[in-house]
């Protein structure tokens, strides 16, 4: 049988383009460091001090696991507006909690699962580009502060603060580049369109469908 392309797929070439879109948003917005909204509550494009904060707080955003009230408060508080790592006053950090309690934590988990999801996509959106063992969490961030620190230092000679006040997203892109430029047959990851091309072959593969039901437009598969 002749090969099968992805644009042959009823619906599958509308999808990758959709996918892709998002993609270019995505890291258009990551250099604009956008404001985020959260049910209402807005929170800024995440730092490498961010980063290194949540994760030194076992942020269950930044591992993965499902988080306590506490954890809703402490995530949106680190990544707020008005937070200054090492100046931020109590008082405001006590009025930021009382206001998350008020809207997301009177009915748990009713009120707070729309906020949760809305925090656990923030977060796919800034780790979007991310190594894949960032990705997935790890014990402790110190040796990946060491390479990124040294990588951005050393090509582009910009300081320690430079890098600390660094939007994840932007960083990330920024290392990519860098290992594309030194490097160009490494091959390129894009999250979206590639999660649409893993979704098809893992069907073929599980026997969910056939080439033919591909090609016919009888298959199913969730390409959203």
């Amino acid at each position: 049988m002749k090969a099968l392309r992805l644009d042959d797929i009823p619906g599958v070439k509308e999808a990758v383009a959709k996918a892709r879109n998002e993609q270019f948003r995505t890291r258009q917005d990551g250099w604009l460091e956008l404001l985020h909204d959260i049910c209402g509550i807005k929170i800024r494009t995440m730092t490498v001090c961010d980063y290194v904060l949540l994760e030194r707080e076992r942020s269950p955003f930044i591992n993965r696991c499902e988080p306590t009230e506490k954890d809703l408060a402490l995530f949106l508080w680190i990544l707020s507006p008005q937070f200054k790592p090492g100046k931020s006053k109590r008082i405001a950090a006590f009025l930021h909690g009382r206001k998350v309690h008020r809207l997301f934590c009177k009915d748990i988990p009713r009120t707070s699962e729309p906020a949760v999801i809305a925090c656990f996509k923030y977060i796919d959106k800034m780790f979007a580009d991310a190594p894949p063992t960032i990705k997935g969490g790890a014990e402790s961030s110190l040796t990946y502060l060491t390479g990124w620190f040294d990588t951005l230092q050393s090509e582009y000679h910009c300081s320690e603060a430079d890098v600390w006040a660094i939007g994840v997203p932007k960083m990330f892109q920024k290392l990519n580049a860098i290992m594309h430029r030194k490097n160009p047959n490494l091959p390129n990851f894009n999250q979206r369109t590639d999660r649409i091309k893993q979704e098809i072959l893992n069907g073929l593969l599980e026997k969910r469908f056939t080439l033919d039901d591909l090609k016919n437009g009888k298959a199913t598969f969730d390409l959203n």
